[in-house]
């Protein structure tokens, strides 16, 4: 089984279970994800994926990882439902988060990216004036907040 968080490893999650089940040549792969729920943000699967996860083994996927956050969440998910977690892949550790974050899952990323981050009274781009992009990211919506 191939579970991965809500938004990136939805549909990394398919892919990879997809490529999985055609390796194998017989039976399938299934994918999951798990969603936010709650003021803490925790990860549930829901739309009766949850019945599907005891005793399997599972394989976390995401795209990006800055804290690990989100897959630590989803390792919990997993843990409460009876599977057995081999690992997490992700795509792109741009924080250098290692598998303590992660609840100590075996970790492997197709690359790791060092990916600078500051305060906004520190921002050299903002100092220099450099205009904020609206189209993706969380620029929209900071610009919202700021409002």
């Amino acid at each position: 089984m191939v579970a991965g968080p809500t938004i990136g490893g939805v549909v990394l999650s398919q892919w990879v279970a997809y490529h999985l089940t055609k390796q194998r040549k017989s039976g399938e792969t299934l994918a999951v994800y798990a969603e936010e729920e709650g003021a803490e943000k925790n990860r549930l699967f829901k739309r009766g994926y949850d019945n599907h996860i005891r005793g399997k083994n599972v394989v976390i996927v995401e795209d990006v990882v800055t804290t690990g956050g989100s897959v630590a969440k989803v390792v919990e998910a997993v843990k409460a439902l009876g599977g057995n977690i081999l690992g997490a892949s992700i795509l792109c550790n741009r924080g250098g988060v290692g598998p303590e974050a992660m609840g100590g899952v075996k970790l492997n990323a197709l690359t790791n990216v060092t990916l600078d981050s500051y305060a906004e009274e520190e921002c050299p781009l903002c100092k220099d004036g450099v205009p904020i992009n609206t189209a993706v990211g969380k620029g929209k919506a900071y610009l919202a907040a700021k409002a």
